[in-house]
């Protein structure tokens, strides 16, 4: 692999002279720049991206750090979104996009690193588990004044931004359609993997179940993960333990994931959805309009966050920081068949 020497010989400069055109330092004869960029691609020389950051004080570069119980997490489609939503501005204004994927609750150190080996300038950072136990680790992120979005999580300081959904309103809404619809006895289906986000969703069903007179109808269907396999296992214990008169006649499920498997589990049980059984899920991931029936579900806007979340990221960088720090994003019913 060639090097910067090599660079230097081939064009017949110093190595200092290869350093300002890959710098982009002014005042060089153009002659010059051209026979080192020439020599540079006959190379395949590729500079070293931390190395320029540490020579420039910047990498050009803003990270996704993220964590997720889930060994299979990256898949999900929901950082699938995000990171399409990222890239979307990254690409645009010529920086790069760093992945830190961690399968468990990182320790505050895991996701500094990047900042302390200046691989990335600013970070967009996921975290998914319990509250409690994620707040030391946000808490170390802010106290180090790196310039970080937070996704799903409110954080406060002066380099600090959070990027939320509306998902306590987007659940509620989803309740209270099946409400309107005539359903009584209406189950939150999501897993025992929780945060954040689907705390509140939990609550926007509660709520509208509450304020509609139902609420010694609340019931809650979890699953061991948020695979389409824990959501089709939870529904179907539910389905084999209760009578048919305690049943619920309608899920709201926490994600389209677990949705997926909840309709397989309905179906094998030779229920019809939604005749027998409503449906609604909550993501608006591709695959919910081709499922059968498509799949009532709740746009959870995540191409959006992440493309909201880079853009405040980049322009905190450019020293002009977004006066508000919190960012909330609709959410919105979609109705399809499922409902």
């Amino acid at each position: 692999m060639a090097n910067i020497r090599d660079v230097a010989e081939a064009a017949g400069v110093s190595v200092q002279t290869v350093s300002n055109v890959i710098n982009g330092r002014p005042f060089m004869r153009p002659e010059t720049m051209q026979r080192v960029r020439q020599a540079m691609a006959e190379l395949h020389y590729q500079p070293s991206r931390v190395a320029r950051g540490m020579r420039r004080q910047s990498s050009q570069a803003l990270g996704f750090l993220l964590s997720d119980p889930n060994p299979r997490g990256l898949a999900d489609p929901f950082y699938g979104e995000v990171l399409a939503g990222l890239s979307s501005v990254t690409r645009a204004h010529n920086y790069s996009l760093v992945i830190n994927y961690l399968p468990s609750l990182p320790r505050s150190g895991d996701f500094l690193t990047p900042f302390e080996t200046r691989q990335i300038d600013a970070a967009v950072v996921f975290i998914s588990g319990i509250a409690a136990r994620q707040t030391a680790v946000l808490r170390e992120l802010v106290r180090s004044s790196h310039p970080i979005a937070v996704l799903e999580r409110e954080v406060k300081g002066e380099h600090a931004y959070s990027v939320l959904a509306a998902n306590y309103e987007g659940a509620r809404a989803a309740t209270q359609a099946l409400i309107d619809a005539g359903h009584r006895r209406i189950a939150f289906l999501d897993s025992v993997q929780r945060w954040p986000s689907i705390d509140l969703r939990r609550n926007g069903y509660e709520a509208a179940m509450r304020d509609a007179g139902l609420g010694k109808h609340i019931a809650f269907l979890s699953g061991p993960d948020w695979t389409a396999e824990g959501g089709g296992a939870a529904v179907e214990r539910a389905l084999s333990q209760r009578a048919v008169k305690t049943k619920p006649t309608a899920i709201v499920a926490a994600s389209d994931v677990i949705a997926v498997g909840a309709l397989l589990a309905i179906k094998a049980r030779g229920l019809r959805v939604p005749d027998d059984m409503a449906l609604v899920g909550f993501d608006d991931f591709e695959f919910a309009r081709y499922v059968d029936p498509p799949l009532t579900t709740v746009r959870l806007p995540a191409f959006e966050m992440g493309r909201r979340a880079a853009e405040l990221l980049l322009n905190h960088l450019r020293g002009m920081p977004a006066d508000e720090r919190r960012v909330v994003l609709p959410t919105q019913l979609i109705r399809r068949k499922s409902s």
